[in-house]
């Protein structure tokens, strides 16, 4: 079942969907000093971002495997 899962289209867009999301927040993880910054970032704003680029690349992996690409 991990295997279906894992080489889905929908799956694999679902994670480059999150990976991109989340790698838009690497720059601010570069910027941090110290765990006070860790503890007042917008963690709620982040994850939200990142389930937004799940549920988009899922909904785009979706779509291209209807037009049969």
């Amino acid at each position: 079942m991990l295997t279906t899962i894992v080489h889905s289209p929908i799956a694999h867009g679902a994670l480059t969907g999150l990976i991109g999301a989340a790698a838009a927040d690497v720059h601010a993880f570069r910027t941090w000093q110290t765990w006070h910054d860790a503890a007042t970032y917008k963690w709620s704003t982040a994850l939200f971002r990142w389930a937004q680029g799940a549920v988009l690349g899922a909904l785009a992996a979706a779509g291209m495997g209807g037009l049969g690409a």
